[in-house]
């Protein structure tokens, strides 16, 4: 038979060999055991006294020298439950901390932050919009070169958009106004910043998102913030600049 199965209720492999010599010998003085497990003599002393402990081993003196015998083996079920019991009352313990810690862990910001680069990047982040389950879409310093770098892209973005009733204002820079695109009429609500406004990204806001896009040319570069805080403030950002643009 094999006992390796008592490993579940932390017998060593050592004590897991005298505990089925014993067994499948019977009453038997522990040099049987030496013999049977072909184990160091000490090691089975040890084993034994730790087998004697978990009350798995009984033994008897008949003379000078001790007999060793298994107990019931419904000890195990026994050993089982007591080990039940002990996690048991370490959960009792550990509870009441549980949420002390959980209080801790949420008073620390977490975040996630990746940067996506190139084209293909790029569309990645607008595909996110969809799959984020944002309601609205937030630009802020656009410069109306995206549709031109994917028009094809971008007509079928734009549609989806519309399809999922997710709303979209943008906030063009001053010099946008006279090259904005022909995709631009899907646009739900358009408007202009003052012409001091400075910043070399377009930042997009949506969901928990907020990503910062540079422009080299035809060549995006995306960097993303996933926090439900900062996407909230540059939502505020977002209005004060919106109600201080022209139409």
């Amino acid at each position: 038979m094999d006992f390796s199965f008592l490993s579940e209720i932390g017998l060593t492999q050592n004590e897991i060999k005298i505990y089925g010599a014993v067994l499948k010998l019977g009453s038997v003085p522990s040099g049987r055991i030496v013999y049977e497990t072909g184990l160091h003599r000490s090691r089975v002393h040890e084993g034994l006294h730790r087998l004697i402990e978990k009350g798995m081993i009984s033994f008897v003196k008949k003379g000078s020298t001790s007999f060793f015998e298994a107990t019931s083996s419904e000890k195990v079920l026994d050993v089982l439950e007591e080990e039940k019991e002990k996690i048991d009352e370490k959960i009792k313990r550990i509870e009441p901390m549980i949420s002390e810690m959980n209080r801790l862990r949420e008073t620390k910001p977490t975040a996630e932050a990746y940067i996506l680069q190139g084209i293909e990047g790029y569309k990645a982040m607008r595909r996110d919009v969809f799959k984020s389950g944002a309601k609205d879409l937030l630009l802020l310093g656009a410069i109306a070169v995206d549709d031109k770098a994917l028009p094809t892209f971008f007509e079928k973005w734009y549609k989806e958009r519309a399809r999922k009733g997710i709303k979209m204002r943008v906030l063009y820079k001053a010099e946008a106004r006279d090259r904005l695109l022909s995709a631009s009429p899907y646009v739900d609500k358009r408007r202009f910043l003052p012409d001091e406004f400075s910043n070399p990204t377009v930042i997009n806001i949506y969901g928990d998102r907020v990503v910062n896009v540079l422009w080299k040319g035809k060549y995006p570069l995306c960097f993303v913030m996933v926090n439900k805080d900062i996407a909230d403030a540059y939502r505020k950002y977002f209005e004060l600049f919106w109600k201080a643009s022209k139409k």
